[in-house]
């Protein structure tokens, strides 16, 4: 009863984030790195709470600082102007070195640099994809381009979500998930397929995919997503959670709405190199 309670209010809240979603992304770089930054600051500020509740503390200046220098690398334009250069393994370098340089002067908390660098690759540098696919190969189809892991993202989890629970039977991850069913799993990879093929059909000039690799692009993101999500449950089980947050009404945290995201978004960008 209280989850039909709380419908509407998840409705809204997942139609209104849709929405600016939308805008963010159709308004370009202007929009979509000061919006990156809050997402990091946000997801960063849920990661410590969750992880204090080990007894696990972050270097929130340096993984909100190092995460603000790598999306600034991972601009396009450093790459159209000095192709030469590998700017974000550049970023991920000095984010290292001040990180080891910090914990020799402040006490040589291991566990503190080992989580804030899982941090760092976990939230910036995957969330720092988002700046290239967004002008991959242009400005204009690079929207597009921006949007398939969007779409694989979205139809995987209706998908296990709605076939799990008719037909979900035996369980996927129960250590982990225990709601998580093989059967979703399969119908989330159906399902993102589908809806691969039919978005990637109504633009067919944007998408030169053949069946064959539409399909393999579509499975290797289903699974991604899937991932993704298993691992937020991993790191809330962890730590003895069960939403990141409360950033959305009726949908928990910010890393609980884009934790399948944090994992398509750089295996789109290898694919769409990889395939063009």
């Amino acid at each position: 009863m209280e989850g039909r309670d709380d419908l509407p209010t998840r409705v809204f809240s997942a139609l209104v984030g849709v929405l600016l979603l939308l805008w963010v992304l159709w308004g370009g770089l202007a929009l979509i790195l000061p919006t990156l930054v809050f997402v990091l600051w946000l997801g960063s500020l849920e990661l410590r709470d969750m992880l204090a509740k080990r007894g696990i503390r972050l270097n929130l200046p340096f993984l909100v600082g190092g995460g603000v220098l790598l999306f600034l690398f991972s601009l396009p334009q450093l790459y159209w102007h000095f192709p030469q250069v590998p700017w974000r393994e550049v970023a991920l370098g000095l984010f290292l070195l001040g990180s080891f340089s910090h914990e020799l002067l402040k006490g040589a908390d291991l566990t503190r640099f080992a989580f804030t660098l899982m941090a760092f690759l976990y939230l910036p540098w995957s969330l720092g994809y988002v700046l290239l696919l967004r002008e991959t190969p242009d400005g204009t189809l690079g929207l597009w381009t921006l949007s398939l892991p969007l779409v694989a993202s979205f139809a995987t989890d209706i998908g296990a979500y709605f076939v799990g629970r008719t037909l979900g039977r035996q369980k996927l991850a129960p250590e982990i998930s225990p709601g998580k069913t093989v059967e979703g799993s399969l119908g989330g990879i159906a399902v993102s397929f589908l809806a691969l093929a039919l978005y990637t059909g109504l633009v067919r000039e944007v998408f030169p995919f053949g069946l064959l690799e539409l399909w393999l692009f579509s499975l290797l993101l289903s699974l991604a997503a899937q991932l993704g999500d298993l691992v937020e449950s991993m790191l809330k089980r962890y730590c003895g959670v069960k939403d990141s947050g409360h950033f959305l009404p009726g949908h928990g945290g910010l890393l609980d709405r884009i934790d399948s995201l944090l994992f398509t978004f750089p295996l789109t960008y290898f694919l769409v190199v990889l395939f063009t």
